[in-house]
């Protein structure tokens, strides 16, 4: 007999995955009768120029959840600074253009409820547009979504922390913040030999 394969603590199982989805959609739903409503233009579909998945509003979310994950990356110097969040940007870019059809839809689903203002400041509690968001708000916005009594914003969080958390520490000038010492040189020049 073989034992039951266990997710880990906190891992989003496919039924918990697409009951994001749903939830994601249905707010959708809801959402896209405001342009209608208000006379609103839709908003651009296009990637942001040197992306391939993430728009102009995700670049801007991703902007200011990025600094509030990774504490040091806010104190790094203004040039580091700019250096290690565009890199971790192409990083989150390059995650979500490598997923599955299914998964970028989930995922598109939970960057567009996030881009439009009324329920960005309704869900997160962010009244500015993500650009003028600092990491305080940000990581209030992410404490609020954690602690909400909806799944959807709890799965919602998860999957936010996770793409920033992964993007900036894929990055070798964060390592040291990480604790990791690098690769081992034999090991890394005789798999690149």
């Amino acid at each position: 007999m073989h034992a039951p394969c266990t997710a880990p603590p906190g891992a989003l199982s496919r039924r918990g995955f697409l009951k994001v989805g749903l939830g994601f959609s249905a707010a959708l739903a809801c959402a896209g009768l405001l342009p209608a409503l208000s006379g609103c233009a839709p908003a651009p579909t296009n990637p942001a120029a040197g992306m391939r998945f993430l728009r102009d509003g995700d670049v801007a979310l991703f902007g200011a959840l990025l600094p509030a994950v990774a504490d040091e990356l806010a104190a790094r110097e203004p040039g580091q600074r700019a250096l290690h969040l565009g890199q971790a940007l192409h990083n989150i870019d390059d995650t979500c253009a490598a997923m599955d059809a299914n998964a970028r839809a989930e995922l598109r689903k939970l960057l567009d409820l996030l881009a439009i203002g009324p329920l960005r400041r309704v869900l997160g509690g962010v009244r500015d547009d993500w650009r003028h968001t600092d990491a305080a708000q940000a990581r209030r916005f992410l404490a609020r979504w954690r602690a909400s009594r909806f799944a959807t914003l709890n799965a919602g969080a998860v999957v936010l922390v996770k793409l920033c958390g992964v993007a900036y520490y894929l990055l070798p000038a964060a390592w040291a913040g990480a604790g990791y010492p690098g690769p081992n040189p034999a090991v890394f020049n005789a798999l690149h030999a």
